[in-house]
């Protein structure tokens, strides 16, 4: 007794599917146009940017990661009230310093452990 038809013989083959016969096999792999990359978005820049300033001593943990917290919410600002949007940013901020995993993370990827005072 099979469920779910595992075990049962093959089913009849399913009704629709890939319409095979509209392009030859040498159009499938040739392409029509040409595939283009756009340049890196502003905030991957600056990202990396702010990354390598808190590397180099050019600005602190603490301000690398109010700068990340602001990039990650940014887009909350018009949905949010101003009390709720603080809330938002200030519950962000206390977990990127006290979560062991957040922890970890800003310590891979800066090299310094988050201040836990802030």
């Amino acid at each position: 007794m099979g469920i779910d038809g595992i075990g049962k013989g093959g089913g009849p083959p399913p009704t629709t599917g890939i319409d095979r016969t509209s392009s030859s096999p040498a159009e499938i792999g040739s392409p029509s146009t040409e595939f283009k990359v756009g340049n890196a978005a502003p905030s991957e820049a600056a990202s990396a940017a702010s990354l390598d300033q808190v590397r180099s001593g050019a600005i602190s943990v603490s301000q690398y990661l109010d700068l990340k917290v602001n990039e990650a919410t940014s887009h909350l600002a018009p949905r949010l009230s101003a009390e709720q949007f603080s809330f938002v940013r200030q519950s962000l901020r206390e977990q990127l310093s006290s979560d062991p995993t957040l922890v970890d993370l800003v310590k891979s990827a800066t090299g310094q452990l988050p201040p836990r005072d802030e």
